[in-house]
């Protein structure tokens, strides 16, 4: 019986290392926060040109609002929506949406999540928006929050 034990010790560990080679962390996905939200905003272009909306461009207002609630979510390791009001003032802005999210380490991941999603996939596809921002956060526990902020002036 010791053969079989030690043949089963060894391959639960090599599942194990087999494991944290596949799941991906940010790390291994190799991408900085700014590297990554920007891929977020080229994945939405991708599903809004192939459906014939207008490309979304990230703008510095949108962008310090999306970071400022992606922080907030992973402060308080919780997903919400912020109020909608103060962006519209702020950035000048006729029509306003958001998208939040939490777990996913690739932009693809959190963009295919969203695009699952009716709601989420209406704010990404909205004919009228063509402004964004996109922030990306950790919270203490490793957990990545993400916010998107689309926007119309």
């Amino acid at each position: 019986m010791l053969v079989p034990r030690l043949v089963r010790t060894c391959l639960i560990a090599l599942l194990m290392v087999a494991a944290t080679l596949v799941t991906p962390t940010t790390a291994q996905a190799g991408l900085s926060k700014k590297e990554a939200e920007r891929r977020v905003v080229v994945w939405h272009n991708k599903a809004r040109v192939k459906r014939d909306r207008a490309k979304i461009r990230q703008v510095r207002c949108l962008k310090r609002f999306a970071r400022a609630q992606a922080k907030r979510q992973a402060n308080q390791q919780r997903m919400f929506h912020q109020r909608l009001g103060p962006v519209m003032k702020r950035c000048d802005l006729r029509m306003a949406g958001e998208n939040v999210a939490m777990g996913y380490v690739k932009p693809a991941a959190v963009h295919r999540a969203w695009m699952r999603s009716k709601g989420h996939r209406a704010n990404i596809l909205r004919p009228g928006y063509r402004l964004v921002g996109v922030g990306r956060a950790r919270a203490d526990n490793g957990d990545l929050y993400w916010a998107v902020v689309f926007g119309r002036r």
